[in-house]
């Protein structure tokens, strides 16, 4: 690894003066400057940005505290809008799980002097589940903070948009599989479901309703009874692509075709998705754009802007694809 030490033994010139050309770039002359950059450019060299924070008041790394138990896709998407902001202005991410308890993830940004922090979770929440920041500047993703600068998603506009669609083609017998009673997104998408039902005057039939846990396993029982009715409907509507992979499944077991003999739409336009057989159509959950939004809002935070929204709600995308079929 390339140090600061090996750049001054190459420019013969003392390691307190290249050191000060990365921390204190003021107090070295332009000449000089240009000469150590250029050296660390051709050498390799790297700068320790956390080590150079340390020893300064101004900090240029920003956290990203994920409250899910692992990385995910999630995280994934909202880190590269988020980074993809805040480089062109200077700053890193540093991502951080605050899932385990054991790791006082607020503590961590403060004691290393991060500029601020982002605050991430897939499940929408009323609640922040991890200690506030009382010197840092923060935005939430995906919960609702009473503090503000709250960066959610539009549900409801997601799921009309998808229904709208859904009539437009023809389908009348929509069928629905929920995700669980206790998340917010969940019950957003199920309520908005039966209002664009009663706003078509179509019969909302409880046998056509089912509910899982998110995953596919429990889609595909849910989607098994509902095919085992004497009269199923011509789409069947499920709260996540991850339970359209068990909805797939059953319509395969019933010896139908998805697409053809039945008509399946999913919500979050996870990557898999594009890939099914048929490739399925969704809602985007608009993660790179609420990266971008969540580390604007951040920086307008840390440079004192005033007239920050508290809470901006992003709108998600229809995606067609060969999963829905004219009927």
């Amino acid at each position: 690894m390339v140090t600061i030490s090996d750049i001054a033994k190459e420019l013969n010139l003392s390691i307190s003066t290249v050191s000060r050309a990365f921390t204190n770039p003021e107090m070295v002359k332009e000449v000089t400057r240009k000469q150590i950059i250029e050296k660390a450019d051709e050498m390799g060299y790297q700068v320790n940005m956390i080590a150079s924070q340390l020893r300064n008041k101004s900090s240029k790394l920003i956290a990203l505290v994920s409250l899910q138990p692992r990385m995910s896709w999630f995280t994934d998407d909202l880190l590269n809008g988020a980074q993809e902001y805040v480089r062109e202005e200077g700053y890193e991410i540093v991502t951080l799980n605050a899932h385990n308890a054991k790791v006082d993830s607020i503590s961590i940004c403060e004691r290393m002097r991060f500029a601020g922090i982002i605050i991430a979770a897939t499940e929408l929440g009323r609640d922040v589940e991890v200690k506030r920041s009382k010197m840092l500047p923060t935005v939430y993703v995906n919960r609702m903070s009473e503090e503000g600068n709250n960066i959610l998603t539009d549900d409801a506009a997601g799921i009309s948009d998808l229904m709208d669609y859904l009539y437009s083609i023809g389908h009348r017998k929509i069928g629905y599989i929920s995700g669980p009673e206790n998340s917010l997104n969940s019950v957003i998408r199920l309520n908005t479901f039966k209002k664009k039902m009663q706003e078509y005057d179509l019969p909302v039939r409880d046998e056509w309703i089912e509910r899982g846990e998110w995953m596919a396993e429990d889609a595909r029982e849910a989607a098994r009874n509902i095919l085992s009715l004497p009269e199923y409907p011509t789409v069947l509507v499920a709260a996540n692509d991850q339970m359209c992979i068990g909805v797939y499944q059953a319509i395969q077991e019933k010896g139908l075709v998805v697409g053809r003999d039945i008509s399946v739409a999913g919500y979050d336009n996870t990557e898999f998705s594009q890939w099914m057989n048929p490739p399925l159509t969704t809602v985007s959950l608009p993660l790179y754009e609420m990266g971008q939004i969540a580390a604007r809002t951040l920086l307008m935070k840390i440079e004192g802007k005033e007239e920050i929204k508290k809470e901006q709600i992003v709108r998600g995308e229809l995606i067609i694809r060969e999963s829905t079929r004219t009927v």
